[in-house]
């Protein structure tokens, strides 16, 4: 299928001028790990510079989920307006989540005035369904959910069996995704919020439906999915070994170099 999609006009000039790539790191490493490091090593040099955007990159310590998203996506904005470059958004995991959201916004004509030329996405868990980089699909959608990006071109990069980018819609694992957002046990206020926040998400009718019938035949894979992240390497050797990481890369030197960005 299709690496990306925009409604821009491709600019011809853009292999002349430096494209700065702001990294967002995933939970507990955001100065980078294996994964992030294989991907900003295989961008090419003589027209990405590269940059980690810091952030809390927390699951519930210090804070929660949900908020360190939130403080990512303020602290890569301010990194997009400190940029003299045109700026690709780039990010694994949570940072994923970051920079997508990021980007989606910036598609839909927030925050006017940015020159985000492209995003490109490691095992993003608001990944939709359908878009994927090269030939496979993996299958699924992000854990989360699923949240287009118009207006910018994405790349995705998404390893099958990755629960946090791939999960069948039938999988129960969403529920724990849909009630740990918001999961911070940092101190007593923190709880309560969560606890509030829970009943927020059901009370509205916003928990992800993995259970409608429709479903049924993919109930029993949380067992294996979850095998797959904590102990398989799904989720993290998976991109490099796989070369997932790499081609990523590759498709950003690749359409630069042919005035498709």
């Amino acid at each position: 299928m299709s690496l990306w999609s925009s409604s821009r006009s491709p600019r011809a000039n853009r292999q002349t001028r430096t494209i700065d790539v702001l990294v967002v790191g995933g939970t507990w490493n955001p100065g980078g790990d294996g994964v992030t490091e294989t991907f900003i090593h295989a961008l090419d040099t003589s027209i990405f510079t590269t940059r980690m955007v810091a952030y809390p990159a927390a699951y519930g310590t210090p804070v929660s989920y949900a908020d360190s998203v939130a403080a990512g996506k303020r602290a890569l904005l301010a990194a997009v307006d400190r940029s003299p470059n045109p700026v690709v958004l780039a990010g694994y995991s949570q940072g994923a989540a970051v920079a997508g959201d990021l980007a989606a916004e910036i598609g839909r004509g927030a925050h006017r005035g940015r020159e985000v030329i492209a995003c490109a996405l490691i095992a993003d868990p608001r990944r939709p369904a359908g878009h994927y980089l090269g030939d496979t699909d993996p299958g699924g959608y992000g854990v989360v959910g699923e949240r287009p990006i118009d207006g910018i071109p994405t790349y995705w990069a998404a390893a099958p069996g990755d629960p946090i980018t791939a999960l069948p819609a039938g999988n129960p694992l969403r529920t724990i995704a849909d009630l740990s957002a918001f999961f911070s046990f940092a101190d007593a206020n923190a709880a309560v919020h969560w606890a509030h926040q829970m009943l927020n998400t059901a009370s509205r009718n916003q928990l992800q439906r993995w259970w409608s019938l429709d479903n049924w035949r993919q109930w029993a894979g949380a067992l294996a999915y979850a095998r797959g992240y904590l102990f398989d390497g799904r989720h993290t050797d998976d991109y490099i070994r796989l070369g997932y990481t790499t081609a990523l890369a590759q498709a950003l030197n690749r359409d630069v170099a042919n005035g498709r960005l």
